[in-house]
């Protein structure tokens, strides 16, 4: 289906968007951590900020702590953390170590890993795992691929008797979920039953099945390696 190939591509591409700002965002807190000062600080102040909340459209609140600080030439300089947190981190008045830009000393953060990396983190994480998902998408076609040109060339050619045609809402792709062919084959060698499920397909295909059976690629040697051909079916367009 497009669609999904396209959603994929799409998650690989902001991964990849997400992992260069993470990378940026790397070299950035580096060249800082180079040139900071550590100067004594205390926390002046919770700040509570409203955000949004995904539990039905509510409202979630997060404090952000107002930290005092003097600088080596004895500047007051007062900054709000960037990172904000609910229940607050920090306590009034609890000292604190600030880290801070001599060239720009309201550039200030708490001395600590997620005040100096948060950003990093974000940005690194999210990037991971959407160009993951992406990738993982392509690698699962190519084996996908290969299984199926193995079978091609070495499987047992079976017909298996069609039980049904089953939506699949385990997978649900812009409102929608694909279909699957079921078929059950018995081996007369062995005298078991088995089951075997076609791949995922973007509409319903009951109206273009021809008859009863459906042709599967079995692995001699392991029966559940298996592929329903579907080549039958009319393409999406």
């Amino acid at each position: 289906m497009k669609t999904v190939r396209l959603i994929f591509g799409i998650f690989f591409v902001v991964g990849l968007g997400l992992l260069a700002g993470g990378f940026f965002s790397v070299q950035h807190t580096r060249e800082f951590l180079r040139t900071a000062v550590e100067a004594p600080g205390v926390v002046t102040e919770n700040l509570r900020q409203e955000g949004s909340s995904s539990d039905r459209g509510g409202v979630s609140w997060s404090y952000y702590p107002r930290i005092r600080f003097r600088t080596s030439d004895g500047h007051e300089i007062v900054f709000i953390s960037n990172t904000g947190t609910n229940p607050p981190v920090y306590r009034v008045n609890e000292p604190v170590t600030v880290l801070y830009d001599p060239r720009q000393p309201h550039h200030a953060f708490i001395k600590s890993l997620a005040q100096v990396w948060m950003l990093s983190i974000i940005l690194c994480g999210l990037g991971a795992l959407f160009s993951s998902l992406g990738i993982g998408a392509v690698l699962w076609k190519g084996v996908g691929n290969r299984k199926n040109a193995w079978l091609r060339q070495n499987g047992r050619r079976i017909q298996a008797e069609i039980t049904r045609v089953e939506l699949d809402t385990s997978l649900v792709v812009n409102g929608a979920s694909p279909y699957r062919i079921v078929c059950q084959w018995l081996d007369p060698a062995r005298n078991e039953v088995h089951t075997f499920h076609s791949a995922n397909i973007w509409f319903d295909p009951t109206n273009y099945i021809p008859g009863k059976t459906i042709e599967v690629l079995v692995d001699p040697d392991n029966p559940r390696r298996y592929a329903v051909e579907t080549a039958f079916l009319p393409k999406v367009v």
